[in-house]
C-alpha cells in the first residue's frame, strides 16, 4: 500500500471526494439553550477547511438533524467565509418532523432540503441521506420519498442519494429492512457508523456492508470511525457510560477497551496521532471503496488533512490491530447482548 491510496473517492456519479472528510458531530433530537460547544465547532470547521484548501475536495458531513438544524447553520456560517471553497456538503433527513404529521409526509422532503440549503447558503448538495426506515403505517410515505428524491437529483439540487445502512448490532429484522428499502431506494450512497470497536454490519453469507456496498457499485460514507473520540485517546468512561448494559458488563466494556488501547500503544506508539492513524487506516485499507468522515468538534481536536492517515499499515501492521481489535470485540458483541440496541460508541 502506497500514498496512492489517499487518491479521491469515487462515491457516485460526479461525485469524488477524499477519503477523509470532517462531520458537524452526532445528532441532538431536541432543541438546546445557547450552545457553549459554538465556538469548539467552528473553529474545527475552519481550521479542517484551511487545511483542506489546497487538497482536493473534501466531504462534509452533517444532518438537519444535528442539534435540529443548529449545526447545519454553524456550517452554512464558515462556508459563506470561504467563498470560492472545494466542500462537498453531505446532510440528512427523516428525524426531524417540525409541524407535519411525519418526517417524510407530504412534500416535507423537499422543504427540508430548501430549508438545509438555506441554512448551508448553498444551491445544491452532494449527497442527501435518507436517515431514518420509518415510512408511515404501511410505508404510506416510501413512493412518494422515492419520487421526490429522485425528482431532487433530476433538477440538480442533490447529486446524490444516500440511504443509511444497519449498524453491526442491527437486528436480522433491520438487517431486513434494509435490503428491502435498498431495493426500493436504489440509492447512489450508503451512510453507516463503524469502527475498530463496532465493525461494518455483516448483511449474511460473510458479507459485511462494504463488501455489498462494492458489488452493488454504490459509495460508502463511513462516520465516527474514531469511536467518538476514544480512538483518539479519548476518555474511556465517556463511552462506556453510554453503553446499554448491566454495571457489570459496562466494567467488562471499561476493561476491555482499557487493555485494548493500551496494546496499540504498546504496538504504534502511545500519541493521539499513532492511535488516529491506526483507527483510520485499518479501515481504509480493508474498504477502499470509502469515505471517512470525523467530528471536528469533539474533545480531541486533530488537523484535518492527509497527514493524519501518515504512512500506510503493512500487512503485520494491519493484523495486529485487527487483532487487539477483535479482542475487544469479543466483550463488546457478546451474543446474549440485545442486537437492537443503541450503537453507543461505534
Amino acid at each position: 500500500m502506497t500514498l496512492s491510496d489517499l487518491a479521491p473517492r469515487r462515491l457516485a456519479l460526479d461525485l469524488t471526494v477524499r477519503p477523509l472528510g470532517i462531520s458537524s458531530g452526532t445528532s441532538r433530537w431536541a432543541p438546546a439553550a445557547p450552545r457553549p460547544q459554538d465556538a469548539r465547532l467552528l473553529d474545527g470547521l475552519r481550521r479542517a477547511l484551511d487545511a483542506g484548501d489546497n487538497d482536493g475536495v473534501q466531504l462534509l458531513d452533517t444532518a438537519d438533524s444535528h442539534r435540529c438544524g443548529h449545526a447545519e447553520r454553524l456550517v452554512g456560517r464558515v462556508l459563506k467565509e470561504h467563498p470560492g471553497h472545494r466542500v462537498q456538503v453531505a446532510s440528512k433527513v427523516g428525524r426531524v418532523q417540525g409541524s407535519a404529521p411525519h418526517p417524510y409526509a407530504g412534500p416535507r422532503v423537499r422543504h427540508q432540503l430548501e430549508q438545509t440549503l438555506e441554512n448551508l447558503y448553498l444551491d445544491e448538495l452532494a449527497l442527501y441521506t435518507l436517515e431514518s426506515y420509518d415510512f408511515g403505517l404501511g410505508d404510506r410515505y416510501l413512493d412518494p420519498v422515492i419520487e421526490q428524491m429522485q425528482a431532487l437529483r433530476d433538477l440538480g439540487q442533490i447529486r446524490a442519494i444516500g440511504l443509511r445502512g444497519p449498524g453491526c448490532r442491527a437486528s436480522e429484522r433491520s438487517t431486513r429492512r434494509f435490503l428491502d428499502l435498498f431495493d426500493r431506494i436504489r440509492p447512489d450512497v450508503l451512510w453507516t457508523q463503524a469502527s475498530g470497536l463496532l465493525p461494518l454490519a455483516d448483511l449474511g453469507d460473510g458479507e459485511d456492508l462494504g463488501a455489498f456496498a462494492a458489488r452493488h457499485g454504490v459509495g460508502l460514507v463511513i462516520a465516527s470511525p474514531l469511536a467518538h473520540g476514544v480512538l483518539a485517546g479519548g476518555r474511556v468512561d465517556r463511552a462506556v457510560a453510554a453503553w446499554p448494559s448491566s454495571a457489570a458488563d459496562r466494567g467488562a466494556v471499561a476493561s476491555a477497551i482499557t487493555q485494548g488501547l493500551a496494546q496499540l500503544a504498546g504496538e504504534f506508539g502511545s500519541s493521539p496521532q499513532a492511535l488516529v492513524r491506526v483507527a483510520l487506516r485499518s479501515i481504509l485499507q480493508r474498504v477502499q471503496n470509502a469515505v471517512l468522515v470525523i467530528g471536528v468538534g469533539d474533545e480531541q481536536q486533530h488537523r484535518h488533512d492527509h497527514g493524519l492517515l501518515g504512512r500506510p499499515l503493512s500487512e503485520q501492521e494491519l493484523a495486529a490491530a485487527d487483532a487487539v481489535f477483535a479482542r475487544i470485540r469479543s466483550v463488546l458483541l457478546k451474543p446474549e447482548e440485545r442486537a437492537s440496541s443503541v450503537e453507543a460508541i461505534v
